[in-house]
């Protein structure tokens, strides 16, 4: 299997939830422990929720101004093959980049891509995919999927979050890095 001639260097359980305009996504790192991601798709805007040496963090992020002029760098070619994540039926897709031999993703047509924009050209949620990074490639994987209605509050950033901007994060980041 191709990902194992690339270096991949951390492996995460994505957890999604969706209320079909809103949508929320749990991932745990190693470097920040569970980050949430709060996606507004009718607002267009997002937010990241972290915690950074006990200071709670809301970086506010306006995908109306994300630039996407910027080429992709990388090619998706449907493959044969389909196997099951997290009982979702999901088609093969081989993703080339300069850096990689190439690695399968997997898309559940199904589900509709509009929750995880990863690989937009492609139809379907990504439920088993590979992101390259400088460390090498970061595997998610979607652990569960449940059809049920979800607590609003769930979508909301919660009222001990700092509200700030990726570039103050940065800020508050390195100050705390180089002390």
């Amino acid at each position: 299997m191709l990902p194992d001639t690339n270096r991949v260097a951390k492996s995460w359980n994505v957890t999604l939830y969706t209320n079909d305009t809103v949508v929320r996504l749990e991932t745990e790192t190693q470097q920040f422990g569970v980050q949430v991601y709060i996606r507004n798709m009718n607002l267009n805007k997002a937010y990241l929720l972290l915690e950074l040496d006990g200071n709670k963090y809301a970086i506010q992020t306006d995908l109306s101004k994300k630039n996407d002029s910027i080429p992709k760098g990388y090619t998706v070619k449907k493959k044969m093959g389909s196997k099951k994540v997290a009982g979702v039926k999901a088609k093969k897709y081989l993703v080339k980049d300069k850096d990689t031999e190439g690695y399968y993703c997997y898309f559940a047509k199904k589900l509709g891509n509009k929750y995880l924009q990863v690989y937009p050209e492609v139809p379907g949620l990504a439920v088993d995919y590979y992101i390259p990074s400088q460390e090498g490639l970061i595997h998610y994987e979607l652990i569960e999927k449940k059809d049920e209605t979800v607590n609003s509050d769930l979508f909301g950033v919660p009222s001990d979050y700092k509200r700030i901007s990726f570039e103050e994060f940065m800020r508050a980041f390195y100050s705390n890095n180089e002390q």
